[in-house]
């Protein structure tokens, strides 16, 4: 093969792997919404979305928090997996911290944030924060969230695809209608 020949060979090989590695991450995405277990979250209040991060929802999941037997053994910033369970109500509920993930139950990778002297509570961060729409809706969607996830008033969940380690934000909730429905009603 001459020199022109294997220069074509390598970009086509490049841009090959160019397009592969998105379509991989698409591909698991998607594989998780269809195939992984559902949980539904429940939701509580966050403070407004800064306005130049784009168009979304900001979401704050619960739980938040788990009692573990030693607090002092968790470091701010470290990895954690929430091992997952479903309550009475129907909610997901963390079971444990683990380390590593656990081989056979369904977990999905958090952050360490603080834990609470006395009380061997560790708090962590999803990373489900942010619930990704239309851009013309998310401000109307954003209002009807914030209503609707008060402390007085907390009707929204989210439902959230679970595959292994994989985790896939679903669908927004208000009301036990889908925010799309929900914005529809006059």
């Amino acid at each position: 093969m001459n020199r022109k020949g294997l220069l074509l060979l390598a970009l086509a090989a490049a841009a090959a792997a160019q397009l592969a590695v998105p379509a991989w991450m698409i591909v698991g995405r998607e594989l998780t919404l269809r195939d992984g277990v559902q949980f539904k979250f429940r939701t509580r209040p966050v403070d407004p979305a800064d306005a130049f991060r784009g168009r979304y929802v900001l979401l704050g999941l619960e739980p938040d928090h788990v009692t573990v037997s030693n607090a002092s053994q968790w470091a701010s910033g470290a990895r954690a997996y929430a091992v997952l369970s479903t309550d009475a109500d129907g909610f997901a509920e963390v079971l444990r911290l683990d380390r590593t993930p656990p081989p056979v139950e369904l977990a999905i990778p958090v952050r360490v944030g603080w834990s609470v002297a006395g009380t061997n509570g560790v708090h962590f961060s999803w990373p489900l924060d942010r619930y990704y729409m239309e851009e013309t809706r998310a401000p109307a969607a954003e209002a009807a969230y914030r209503s609707h996830s008060t402390r007085t008033n907390r009707t929204c969940h989210v439902t959230v695809r679970v595959r292994g380690r994989d985790a896939v934000l679903e669908g927004l909730f208000i009301d036990g209608k889908p925010i799309r429905e929900f914005l529809k009603k006059p």
